[in-house]
């Protein structure tokens, strides 16, 4: 009796060739990639959120987050290696001093902390003409919390390096898995107990997969809601036309990308054919992209413990406003005797300046790379996966018509 996962009316017995001799002609093996007719969903992102993306980058972090090169083709850059471990970093870094998104970022604060000192300096200098108080605070509990103040700081950088670390490497295994399962889909439904259906419908499933996996990049983790447009798209390709209707009508929220998965899960039924381990096995692919996505899902809505970032900064802010009373004395008498001994000697000023420069860069650079997901470039991984299916699909497209050119043949021999 015919299985009940297979059109009914027909069995293996009664099967007809993957293809008839009119079925599909040869010139079809030239027609565009069927991912070219979703240029909206899975083309390069509009430019003005490209742009958007890319400037938020350029806003948050010190560029380049990966080393990969930004023109077509290019998926990794190994001069930019080469370039980084150049001696000539020495040089060339020390511009990003004056110039960097670090500088740019904390530099109001840092010149408030100047500001502050230059009054603080002011008032000492001119205290004894006035008859004022003299504003002293001894250097020694400075010398003794400077050391915490240092460990505290590199050990919240040391925890946002992890976290960035591994919201890289939760977003690395989302698209390696992806293409497993891309490939995997293709690999299986290339086989002769495919019907043509089931066929079409596994280029459906691969294009659902790739939209799923930018709509999880370049939206989901970094907070955007998918639009209705693409979800009935989606849809459609996951579940099929009619199936993607009745969903539609009865889901009214945008949504979450686990349950898109559940979507594709669902479709592979469309492809009645696959055994029970080939099944299981891409099964297990989608269970290790939810995981993933989970994963980094908890790292997007558990940040550091706030009372460890607010009291680092509070600390911080404390210790370099009450730090130029310690100073202004010890830097009083900085050019007795000297050429400079007459002249205003602002020395309070630059070592506030340097002093406030180097811990804010370190507070600073801990909260760039704290929240992974909105400076990595994940709008590249989605342009890579891209470019594999394409390329997949292209050679499944090949050795169907080679398949196809073969049956004709032997149609037309017996």
């Amino acid at each position: 009796s015919p299985s009940p996962l297979k059109p009914k009316g027909l069995t293996h017995a009664t099967r007809k060739p993957r293809l008839q001799r009119n079925d599909r002609p040869l010139s079809a093996l030239k027609s565009p990639s069927r991912f070219d007719e979703l240029k909206e969903e899975m083309e390069e992102p509009p430019i003005d959120e490209s742009n958007e993306a890319n400037d938020l980058r350029e806003q948050l972090v010190e560029l380049p987050v990966m080393f990969t090169g930004e023109k077509e083709g290019q998926t990794f850059d190994m001069e930019r290696w080469n370039t980084h471990r150049s001696s000539s970093r020495y040089i060339r870094l020390l511009f990003g001093v004056f110039f960097s998104v670090t500088t740019t970022r904390i530099l109001p604060t840092v010149l408030t902390v100047v500001a502050w000192s230059a009054g603080i300096d002011m008032y000492n200098s001119c205290e004894h003409i006035y008859g004022l108080p003299e504003l002293e605070l001894p250097l020694t509990p400075f010398e003794l919390t400077a050391p915490i103040l240092g460990l505290l700081l590199v050990f919240r950088t040391d925890r946002a390096f992890d976290r960035f670390n591994l919201g890289s490497d939760y977003s690395w295994e989302i698209t390696n898995l992806f293409k497993s399962i891309i490939r995997e889909i293709f690999s299986f439904t290339a086989a002769p107990r495919y019907w043509p259906e089931e066929r079409a419908a596994a280029y459906d499933l691969v294009e659902a997969c790739v939209q799923l996996h930018g709509w999880i990049m370049m939206d989901h983790l970094r907070g955007k809601k998918i639009s209705s447009t693409k979800q009935a798209k989606f849809l459609q390709l996951a579940l099929g036309s009619s199936a993607a209707t009745q969903t539609g009508e009865s889901i009214d929220t945008p949504l979450t990308p686990s349950a898109g998965v559940a979507a594709i899960s669902l479709g592979m039924r469309r492809l009645p054919s696959l055994d029970f381990q080939e099944s299981t096995l891409i099964e297990s692919q989608f269970s290790d992209v939810v995981s993933s996505l989970g994963k980094c899902e908890m790292m997007l809505r558990t940040p550091i413990p706030l009372g460890y970032t607010r009291y680092s900064v509070r600390f911080l802010w404390i210790w370099l406003s009450l730090l130029p009373f310690a100073l202004v004395n010890k830097f009083a008498e900085f050019g007795v005797n000297t050429w400079w001994e007459d002249k205003p000697q602002p020395v309070l000023v630059f070592a506030m300046l340097f002093i406030g420069f180097i811990f804010f860069s370190i507070e600073d650079i801990a909260v760039q790379i704290e929240e992974p997901f909105s400076v990595l470039p994940l709008e590249l991984h989605q342009k890579w996966l891209r470019q594999d299916a394409k390329q997949i699909e292209t050679m499944n497209q090949l050795a169907d018509g080679i398949q196809d050119e073969q049956q004709i043949v032997e149609g037309i021999t017996k």
